[in-house]
């Protein structure tokens, strides 16, 4: 093989050995853009929910006991929390806000909250009623993203009157979202 042969074959193999390098270079800086992106949306991050409510007419007491807490992620995914029951007064709420404690969730974008509630009565005109929640459930669609690592507060504004509380003893409160903030 002639010199010029051999700086060829020499330069070939440096050619190979460059472009193996390089996509092992380029294989290894993918590889870490997902494991850190993987990273970012994995973990867990802090859900706090508070409620508020407005002055009603006619109605002295609603009190509601809740007994668990489903969020719905987006796609299938879902998460729920069950604990000790919880009861108070929604009309012990006007213009104070009650957050009912901080609880960890997977981190992700949900789509609507919905809170179990074993029991709910109203003082009514001096008269106390028991109430039923159709379904045992209030369901509050909403969008929100829950961020590892970082806390995301929602407030819930509950309007509860006597439009809410039907001839038949259901309770229906109207929930719209008031603010939600985070993540942060």
């Amino acid at each position: 093989m002639s010199d010029s042969d051999k700086g060829s074959a020499d330069e070939a193999t440096q050619v190979k050995r460059s472009t193996v390098a390089l996509v092992v270079i380029v294989l290894l800086v993918l590889g870490a853009v997902s494991v850190y992106e993987y990273a970012q949306s994995s973990g867990s991050g802090t859900l706090s929910i508070g409620f508020a409510d407005a002055p009603s007419q006619g109605v002295s007491h609603v009190y509601v006991t809740l007994s668990g807490i489903f969020l719905q992620g987006e796609g299938n995914s879902s998460v729920s929390y069950k604990g000790e029951a919880v009861q108070f007064d929604l009309l012990s709420l006007v213009n104070v806000t009650k957050f009912l404690g901080n609880v960890t969730v997977p981190a992700g974008n949900y789509t609507m909250i919905r809170f179990t509630v074993t029991a709910a009565t109203a003082t009514v005109n001096g008269a106390n009623a028991s109430l039923l929640v159709p379904s045992g459930e209030v369901k509050v669609p909403l969008s929100f993203q829950v961020v590892s690592g970082k806390r995301t507060a929602i407030v819930l504004d509950i309007t509860v009157d006597m439009t809410s509380i039907s001839a038949s003893g259901n309770l229906r409160p109207v929930v719209t979202v008031r603010s939600v903030k985070g993540p942060g």
